[in-house]
Formats: C-alpha cells, structure tokens, sequence
C-alpha cells in the first residue's frame, strides 16, 4: 500500500471566470465543457499516438543501449505519457509512466539503470492504452501500477544510498 494518498480537487470553472450583466445567456464555462467533449473523442488516439513515441523510443535503446541521447529520447516519452495521461482519461498508464520517470531520473548512471524493470514499464503502458484501462480502480490495471511503483522505488532506494565507507574520516 502506498505512503500517500493523491487527492485530486475538483475544479469548478464557474469560480474562476466573470459573469457579465447582459451576456445574453452565453456560458463560457457549458462552451469550455463541450470544447473538451468534442476533444476527448480523440484522447485515446493521442494516447495510442504517444504509446508509439515510446515504443520506438524504447527499440531504438534496446538496439544502440542506454546511452544518453537514447534514455533522453526514453525519458521525454515517458514523462510525455505521465503529464497527459490523466486529462487523457488514461490515469494509470500516467502513474506507470510516473513511476518509470523516477527510475530514469533517480538512477545516476544508465549502467546502473533495470533494463528489464524499464522494459515492464514500457509494457505495462502499452497494455494500459491497448486494454483501454481507462478507471483507476481497474482491479489488473491498479495492481499492475502498484507493483511497479514498488519495484521502482526499491531498486532506486537500494541504489542510490550513500556509501558508509564515504562518511568515515
């Protein structure tokens, strides 16, 4: 179980706009509404759209290794993913794609870096996507997140402490 709990506000548009005397019954907030409406006919397009970004990120690092350009390629496509996937209505593949940022970020050497556990990452998203998990209490789809975001913390926490050796003297 995790450390934290995320709690996502509710944002009421009403509170954040001016209503003008005389608007003749315009509702910025109704045509805001239905703008997002018509757009999220295309989410999961866009979503699959970034899966391939991160898919041919991936090859291309499985093939040439972990260099840097290849795990900056990587990280943009992962942290792409984590940043649209909840206003996507692809939360979970969000939280991976979080989870995989941290390892990539927090490894300071691409050497050290879990080819295998990045590689489940990747998987993981792409099934999300594939298998249109769209709710956060999908029951696979959660655990599935959850496990990884435990990996991921471990390995980073195991390899990233300080060496005792360092601080003596």
């Amino acid at each position: 179980m995790a450390d934290y709990e995320i709690i996502k506000p509710k944002v009421d548009l009403r509170k954040k706009i001016k209503i003008l005397p005389n608007s003749s019954g315009f509702d910025p907030v109704a045509k805001a509404e239905q703008a997002m409406e018509r757009l999220s006919l295309n989410f999961g397009n866009w979503m699959r759209d970034e899966i391939a970004k991160l898919q041919f990120s991936w090859e291309q690092a499985e093939k040439a290794g972990l260099s840097e350009e290849n795990l900056d390629k990587l990280f943009r496509s992962c942290h792409d993913i984590k940043g649209q996937a909840h206003t996507m209505g692809f939360p979970l593949a969000g939280l991976i794609a979080g989870s995989m940022c941290d390892l990539i970020e927090n490894i300071p050497s691409p050497d050290k870096l879990p080819v295998e556990l990045l590689r489940k990452h990747v998987q993981a998203i792409t099934a999300v996507v594939k298998e249109d998990a769209r709710e956060e209490d999908n029951a696979i789809g959660k655990q599935l997140a959850e496990k990884l975001s435990v990996l991921a913390a471990d390995y980073i926490a195991q390899n990233t402490e300080t060496d005792p050796s360092k601080n003596e003297g």
